[in-house]
C-alpha cells in the first residue's frame, strides 16, 4: 500500500512539474482554399517527437515544453510552414499550397498512385476552377485546362458536342473520342438523338465531379488496352469524408448571348446591289425599297440560364456519404434552343469491418434538350435562313391570319415578296415562324451507377469486385408544320423515336502492396473485366395530318393518313484480363510495367483476341547523393511505351462478317447481299513513345515530354473490282497508318507575393505535327482531301487569283498560269500585260492542296489572384497554324436574289478599279466561286487568342458569418464571372473555332455555324 501512494506522489509531482515547465498554445489552420480550416494538419514541436494533428475544423491544441522556439505545421498539398513560438498562446496559420505536391495521389486505372511515382504522361484538373462555370457539360470547359488535350465547342447551339482530342486524331474513319471512365465504369458517349444535338455528356452533373485525371501516353493508358488509342479520361465524383454533415449550396443566374453576327446589307443596300446582279445581266429587276430587316435579331436573342445546386456529406468513420441534387436552366443565344437538366446523386461508402468494405455510386439524370434545324444548307436553317432572308421585305404581317400575322406567302410556300418582284432564293420560308411553329425535343433518362465490395485478404492484399451499369432512355419528338416550311409538302409530320442503350460492366481485381527491406515499394494489380452493351432502337412517322391540334404532344393514332416505322438493333460485348506491376526502389529509381488481353465481339473469333503491353521507367535524380543543387528541388526524367488499340470500328458491330441484311425494293420487303466477310479484319493499333521530365526550379514547377505515336492497321474501305459485284466495290480492310509526334510542357509558380497579395499561374503548351504514311487512294470530300505524306484533312480546291482589274472577272490558277472567267462559263488566259484581252482560250482552274485543318500548336493560361477575401481568376486559350475555310462567307458573296455581306458593296465596277470582288452578274456562283471544293479566296488562318473566363470571387470573413448568423453558416462566397468575354483573331468568321463537320475526314470548315455563346453571370456558394 505504502508503494502504492508513493508510486502515486511521485506521479503527482511529476505532472505538477511538466505543468510548469510547459504551457498550451492553441489556434486555427486555413488557406485561402479552405478558409473554414484545415482537418488533419500535423502541428510538431520543432526539434522534439511532441505533436498534434488538427481537428475537423482546422483547430489544435498542443502542449509546448519550456524552451521550445518554434512550431512546424505540414499537410500534404501545402508548404510546410514554421511559426515562432515567443510568449504566444494562440497561433493561427495560414497555409499556401504546394503546386508541386497538389493532388499528390492521383487516379490511375484500376487505382490509385502517388504522384512523385507516376512514371507516365497524367495530367489532373481539378474541378474547382470550372464547376461554378455555366456550360451545358462538363466537357466543354476542359479546353486548354491540359497540355496535349484538344476541346473544341464547334458552335454555339446547346447540346452540340465538343470535339475531343488527345495528342492528336488517331484514327482516319473509326472513332476519334478518348474513353470516358466515370467512378471506374467505362460510360457510352455517343449520341442517341436524331432530332438534336444531344451531348451525352451533358447528363452528367459538373457540380458532382471531384477530378479529372487524362492519361495520355501509352504506358498510362494500356490498362485498357483495345480502348485506349484515342487516350483516357477518368472521372472522379465527390464523396463523403467523416465528420460532422456539411451542408453546400450553390447557385448562378445569367445571360448567354452571341459573340458576333454577320455584318449584312441593310433594305436599302440589298435593293441596289440585288438590282446591278441583273441589270449587269440586262435582267429586269426585282428588288423595289420597302423596309430595314434585321433577320439576324430576330433569330438571335439573349437567353437567361440559372444554375442550383445542393449537396450534403459527412459521416462517421466507418459510413461516409454525399448526396446532391442539381437543376440547370439555360436558353441559347439562338431562339427555340434550350437545356433543363435535373440531376440526383448519391455515394456512400460504409466499413463493415476493418477488412471488409462496400459502397455504391449512383446517379439519375433527367435532361431535356430543344433544339432546331440548323443544317448548314437547309432551307429552315436558322443561320442559312437568318442570313439569306431578304432584308427589305417585313417578319410580320398582322393581315395575314391565315399564318398567324407572319409575313408569308398565301400558299405557304415561301416568306412574302413584299415590295419585290420576287420572293427570295430557293423559297426560303420565314425562319421566325419555323422556329415558333416547328418542335425538334430529345428527353434523356439516365443512370449511372456502381455497387463494390473489396476485402483485405491479408495484409497488403485486397480484393475488389464492382459491377457497373449505364442506362440512357432517349426518345426525340420532331413535329413540323403543315402551312409553312419543312412539313408543308407532307402535309405535317410527327416522328417519334425511341433510342435507349444499356451497358453493364463487372469488374475483379486483385491489388498487393508491400515494402521490402525498407527499400522496395511493390504495387501489383491483377483483374479480368467484361461488358455487355446493348444499343437499340425504333421510330414512327406520321404524315398529312387532318388538324394541328394532333401534332404537339404525341403521334396520335388516327389523326394521319400516311404511317412509317423502323428500327434497329446492336450488341458489343468483350472480356479482358489485365495485370500492373508499379516498383519503386528508395523512391528513386522507378518501374511500371503493363499488359492487358481483350477479346472483342466486333471481330472474327480467330483475330477476337489480342495482347497489350506497356512499361515506364522513372529515375528520380534529386534523390540521388551526387545531386546538390540549391536552385533545383525536384528532378525526374521519365520514358514509356505501349501498344494499345481502338475497337472503335466503322461498319457496326460485326464490321468483319459477310451476308445479307433487309432491302425494301419495288416488290416489297426482302433481302440483299450487303456485306463481303473479311475474318481477317482486326483492331486499329497504336504504338506510343514518350520521354518526359518533371522539374522544380526555385518555386517554378515545370513539365516536359516529347510524344511519338505510330498507328497502323487503320480501317479504310479498300476498292475492289466491279466485277466481283462486291457491294459498292469497296471491303473493309488495315490498310491505312498515320503517326502524330509533339511537344509539351506545362509551366505552374507563383509569380509573386506582397503581404496579403498573391498571384499564381499555370501555363501549358502543346506543339502537334501529324502525317498520314499508309493509305490505297487519296481520301477526297468536297473540301478535304488526305493523301500520304501529308496531315489528315488538308483543305483542298481551287487557289484564287484575285480580280481582273480591266473587266472585273474572277481569275483562278490552271496549274501554273491564270485563268480569268470570261461569261458564265468560259475560261480566258490572262495576260498580266494585256489584261483586257479574253480571246485566247485557257484551261479550267485545277485544284491544289490550301491548308492544314489541324492547329499545330494550342494551350491554356491560367491565373489566379488572392488579396484578403478576394479572389480572380484570368483563364486564356490560344490556338494556331491551321486553316479554315469560310463557306458562309462565300455563300454571304452569292449571286442570287437574297442577302449578302456588306462587303459585297466593294465589287468591282469601273476597269482599273483593284477589288477582291468581281463583276456582279446574277446566278453564276458555280464558276465565279467555284463552288464544288475549297476555294483560297475564302481560307484564312485560324489563329486565336481567348479570353476563356473571368470570374471574381468575395468570401464573407469567418468572424462576420459567425457574429451574424450565430455559427449556422459555415462559409459564404460570392461570384461574377463572364464566359467567352473576348478573342484576338484574324479569322473574319463569327469565330475560329467554328465547324460544321465532327468527323476526322471532313474538317477546318465554317458554314453557316450557329454563334459560338458568351455567358454572363453571378452566384453564389454557402456552406452549412
Amino acid at each position: 500500500m505504502k508503494k502504492i501512494l508513493l508510486s502515486f506522489a511521485l506521479a503527482f509531482m511529476t505532472v505538477l512539474t511538466v505543468a510548469a515547465q510547459s504551457r498550451t498554445v492553441t489556434g486555427k489552420v486555413t488557406s485561402v482554399e479552405e478558409p473554414d480550416g484545415i482537418p488533419g494538419v500535423n502541428v510538431r514541436v520543432k526539434g522534439t517527437t511532441l505533436g498534434t494533428i488538427t481537428d475537423l475544423d482546422g483547430s489544435y491544441s498542443i502542449s509546448v515544453p519550456e524552451g521550445s522556439s518554434v512550431l512546424t505545421f505540414s499537410f500534404v498539398g501545402f508548404m510546410t510552414k514554421e511559426m515562432a513560438i515567443g510568449n504566444s498562446s494562440q497561433i493561427n496559420v495560414l497555409l499556401e499550397a504546394d503546386l508541386k505536391t497538389l493532388s499528390e495521389v492521383v487516379v490511375v486505372g484500376y487505382g490509385t498512385q502517388e504522384r512523385r511515382d507516376v512514371t507516365g504522361s497524367v495530367t489532373s484538373i481539378n474541378n474547382e476552377a470550372i464547376e461554378n462555370l455555366v456550360a451545358p457539360s462538363f466537357d466543354t470547359q476542359l479546353a486548354g485546362r491540359a497540355p496535349g488535350v484538344q476541346v473544341t465547342v464547334p458552335s454555339g447551339i446547346i447540346g452540340a458536342r465538343p470535339i475531343i482530342r488527345i495528342r492528336g486524331v488517331n484514327s482516319l474513319s473509326g472513332g476519334a473520342d478518348p474513353l470516358i471512365v466515370i467512378d471506374g465504369v467505362p460510360v457510352v458517349d455517343s449520341d442517341r438523338s436524331n432530332s438534336v444535338s444531344a451531348n451525352p455528356l451533358s447528363n452528367i452533373n459538373p457540380a458532382d465531379i471531384e477530378s479529372y485525371e487524362v492519361l495520355k501516353d501509352g504506358s498510362a493508358s494500356a490498362i485498357y488496352g483495345s480502348r485506349a488509342a484515342n487516350g483516357v479520361i477518368l472521372i472522379t465524383t465527390k464523396r463523403g469524408q467523416s465528420g460532422k454533415a456539411q451542408v453546400n449550396y450553390s447557385m448562378s443566374t445569367g445571360f448567354n448571348e452571341d459573340v458576333n453576327r454577320f455584318d449584312l446589307l441593310t433594305g436599302d443596300q440589298f435593293v441596289e446591289i440585288a438590282n446591278e446582279k441583273r441589270s449587269n445581266l440586262n435582267q429586269s429587276l426585282l428588288a423595289n425599297p420597302g423596309v430595314n430587316t434585321d433577320w439576324q435579331d430576330a433569330v438571335l436573342r439573349r437567353g437567361t440560364t440559372q444554375q442550383h445546386n445542393l449537396s450534403i456529406s459527412g459521416g462517421s468513420e466507418n459510413t461516409k456519404y454525399f448526396f446532391s441534387a442539381g437543376f440547370t436552366d439555360q436558353e441559347s443565344a439562338i431562339r427555340s434552343n434550350d437545356l433543363k437538366r435535373y440531376a440526383f446523386r448519391s455515394n456512400i461508402d460504409h466499413a463493415i469491418s476493418k477488412r471488409l468494405r462496400i459502397g455504391k455510386s449512383l446517379s439519375y439524370t433527367y435532361t431535356e434538350i430543344v433544339g432546331l434545324n440548323n443544317g448548314a444548307n437547309s432551307l429552315s436553317g436558322a443561320i442559312y435562313n437568318a442570313t439569306r432572308a431578304l432584308p427589305n421585305v417585313p417578319i410580320y404581317d398582322p393581315e395575314n391570319t391565315a399564318f398567324g400575322g407572319f409575313n408569308i406567302t398565301p400558299n405557304g410556300a415561301t416568306t412574302g415578296f413584299g415590295a419585290n418582284l420576287a420572293g427570295p432564293d430557293n423559297n426560303i420560308p420565314n425562319i421566325v415562324y419555323v422556329l415558333e411553329n416547328n418542335i425538334y425535343r430529345n428527353r434523356a433518362h439516365r443512370v449511372l451507377g456502381n455497387a463494390y465490395a473489396e476485402v483485405d485478404i491479408i495484409d497488403g492484399l485486397t480484393a475488389r469486385s464492382q459491377i457497373g451499369i449505364d442506362l440512357t432512355m432517349s426518345d426525340d419528338f420532331t413535329s413540323l408544320d403543315a402551312r409553312h416550311g419543312d412539313g408543308r409538302s407532307s402535309n405535317g409530320s410527327v416522328t417519334q423515336r425511341y433510342n435507349p442503350v444499356f451497358r453493364w460492366n463487372w469488374q475483379n481485381t486483385l491489388n498487393y502492396q508491400t515494402v521490402i527491406g525498407e527499400d522496395h515499394n511493390i504495387n501489383l494489380t491483377a483483374g479480368v473485366e467484361y461488358q455487355y452493351t446493348n444499343f437499340y432502337n425504333f421510330t414512327a412517322q406520321g404524315t398529312d395530318f387532318s388538324d394541328e391540334f394532333f401534332r404537339y404532344r404525341n403521334l396520335i393514332s388516327g389523326s394521319y393518313n400516311n404511317q412509317f416505322s423502323g428500327g434497329g438493333f446492336q450488341e458489343q460485348g468483350f472480356d479482358s484480363y489485365f495485370g500492373r506491376l508499379n516498383y519503386s526502389f528508395k523512391g528513386k529509381y522507378l518501374l511500371s510495367l503493363t499488359v492487358r488481353n481483350d477479346g472483342i465481339s466486333q471481330l472474327a473469333t480467330e483475330n477476337r483476341r489480342g495482347t497489350f503491353p506497356g512499361g515506364s521507367i522513372g529515375w528520380r535524380v534529386s534523390d540521388e547523393g551526387f545531386f546538390n543543387s540549391d536552385l533545383i528541388s525536384d528532378f525526374k526524367v521519365r520514358a514509356s511505351y505501349a501498344e494499345v488499340g481502338n475497337v472503335s470500328l466503322p461498319g457496326g458491330s460485326f464490321p468483319y462478317a459477310g451476308g445479307f441484311g433487309p432491302v425494301l425494293a419495288a416488290a416489297g420487303a426482302g433481302i440483299g447481299y450487303s456485306n463481303v466477310a473479311n475474318v481477317a479484319l482486326q483492331w486499329e493499333t497504336s504504338k506510343k513513345f514518350n520521354v518526359g521530365m518533371d522539374m522544380t526550379v526555385g518555386n517554378v514547377t515545370i513539365a516536359a515530354d516529347y510524344f511519338y505515336n505510330n498507328v497502323d492497321g487503320l480501317v479504310l474501305n479498300a476498292p475492289t473490282a466491279p466485277s466481283l459485284g462486291v457491294p459498292g466495290n469497296t471491303i473493309s480492310q488495315n490498310v491505312g497508318a498515320l503517326f502524330n509526334q509533339g511537344l509539351e510542357l506545362r509551366l505552374m509558380t507563383k509569380v509573386l507575393q506582397r503581404g496579403d497579395f498573391v498571384w499564381n499561374t499555370d501555363f501549358n503548351f502543346t506543339w502537334l505535327n501529324n502525317e498520314v504514311t499508309t493509305l490505297v487512294q487519296p481520301l477526297t470530300g468536297t473540301y478535304n482531301r488526305t493523301v500520304e505524306g501529308g496531315p489528315i484533312a488538308q483543305l483542298y480546291g481551287f487557289k484564287w487569283a484575285g480580280v481582273n482589274p480591266a473587266n472585273g472577272n474572277a481569275m483562278y490558277y490552271s496549274e501554273d498560269n491564270i485563268v480569268q472567267l470570261q461569261g458564265a462559263s468560259s475560261w480566258r488566259a490572262f495576260d498580266p500585260n494585256d489584261p483586257g484581252n479574253v480571246d485566247v482560250a485557257g484551261t479550267p482552274p485545277t485544284q491544289f492542296f490550301l491548308g492544314n485543318t489541324l492547329p499545330k500548336y494550342q494551350g491554356g493560361w491560367s491565373n489566379n489572384f488572392s488579396y484578403k477575401n478576394w479572389d480572380a481568376e484570368i483563364f486564356i486559350r490560344y490556338s494556331g497554324g491551321n486553316y479554315i475555310m469560310n463557306e458562309s462567307k462565300r455563300g454571304l458573296l452569292g449571286l442570287g436574289f437574297s442577302n449578302n455581306l456588306s462587303e459585297i458593296q466593294n465589287r468591282w465596277t469601273e476597269s482599273g478599279q483593284v477589288t477582291d470582288i468581281p463583276r456582279l452578274y446574277a446566278g453564276r456562283d458555280s464558276n465565279t466561286w467555284q463552288t464544288s471544293a475549297a476555294n483560297s479566296r475564302f481560307i484564312e488562318r485560324g489563329d486565336f487568342v481567348r479570353v476563356q473566363n473571368i470570374v471574381v470571387g468575395y468570401r464573407v470573413p469567418r468572424t462576420f458569418i459567425e457574429n451574424t448568423f450565430n455559427g449556422n453558416i459555415r462559409s459564404a462566397r460570392f461570384f461574377a464571372q463572364v464566359q467567352n468575354p473576348l478573342i484576338f483573331t484574324k479569322y473574319s468568321g463569327l469565330d475560329p473555332e467554328s465547324n460544321a463537320f465532327g468527323g476526322q475526314l471532313n474538317f477546318g470548315v465554317d458554314w453557316n455555324v450557329a454563334p459560338i455563346i458568351r455567358t454572363w453571370s453571378m452566384g453564389l456558394n454557402v456552406g452549412f
